[in-house]
């Protein structure tokens, strides 16, 4: 297969330089638009809100939602609300994903997850908050309201039943119970990467085959997302890969080679699909860098 690489320069193109620009600002975002209870409220619910959102990883989703405004021609710091949206949506799934009915994790990102240190219900409620505050901060864009309502629709589609709330119910399935192919069980991650890419497109006036070029992007890295985690789950205990009776993953069934070779293949259409719409630009560039450190990533 041919990598689709087309000759771009690396001046002002690198994603972690543009990470390192627009950090402060998503920061700020997060911030700013966080659910607070009022204090004469006296509960530790703004501690727990504050402790799932900060520190918070690469902010990699709300990084997407700038680059799917500007790769359409507009600019990323108009949409930062809907950035913060995107993160909001994304914490509130890691809260709800670690719960004792769910994975039962008591750490993440190396530290107490949300349940662990504040408590099931409180953690519930932190969840809801962000995810009831992410739908109203469409409309806290430059965006027409048209604009905003088609977004808000993108929200609904990508959070629910035709994406993380099915991906949920396979990753809960017992042992053994679930047969759902690659791309269901991937519903999750790809609806998460597409609502993030989409959004700031929608918001930035893109057109309907602006949206499709970022949608088949977006399906490629959530799959090659979801099989990298896969292999590094692999890695870290064969043992209990080679005896697990759950729904077999492509870096179980096929080894990590096989995984690896996928996961490139899946990079390299989306990659295709990005540049042939959009060609060469600086921001095209940085999703492709995108792209290739989903592939190679460690953590």
């Amino acid at each position: 297969m041919q990598t689709f690489a087309p000759h771009v320069t690396q001046a002002n193109h690198d994603l972690w330089e543009y990470v390192a620009c627009v950090r402060a600002d998503i920061e700020l975002a997060l911030e700013e638009c966080l659910p607070l209870a009022p204090d004469a409220v006296g509960t530790r619910f703004n501690e727990a809100l504050r402790w799932s959102i900060f520190p918070g990883g690469k902010r990699l989703r709300p990084v997407l939602t700038l680059l799917g405004a500007e790769v359409v021609g507009g600019r990323g710091r108009n949409v930062l609300s809907a950035a913060a949206a995107i993160e909001y949506i994304h914490t509130s799934s890691l809260i709800l994903d670690d719960l004792p009915c769910m994975d039962n994790a008591l750490e993440r990102r190396g530290r107490a997850s949300v349940h662990s240190r504040y408590g099931e219900g409180l953690a519930v409620l932190v969840a809801l908050a962000l995810m009831n505050t992410s739908y109203g901060l469409l409309f806290l864009t430059d965006a027409p309201e048209r604009a905003a309502i088609t977004a808000h629709k993108e929200f609904v589609e990508c959070i629910g039943t035709n994406g993380m709330v099915v991906g949920q119910t396979v990753d809960l399935a017992k042992d053994g119970e679930s047969d759902a192919p690659l791309q269901v069980r991937n519903l999750k991650t790809s609806a998460l990467m597409r609502m993030a890419l989409r959004t700031g497109a929608i918001l930035a006036g893109g057109s309907d085959k602006d949206l499709d070029a970022l949608s088949q992007f977006a399906e490629s890295i959530g799959e090659a997302y979801q099989m990298r985690d896969d292999v590094l789950d692999a890695q870290e205990d064969r043992a209990l890969a080679a005896n697990s009776q759950r729904t077999q993953t492509i870096a179980m069934s096929d080894g990590s080679g096989g995984a690896m070779r996928r996961i490139h293949e899946l990079v390299a259409d989306g990659k295709e699909s990005l540049y042939t719409h959009f060609g060469s630009t600086a921001t095209a560039a940085r999703l492709s860098q995108m792209a290739d450190y989903i592939a190679t990533r460690t953590v």
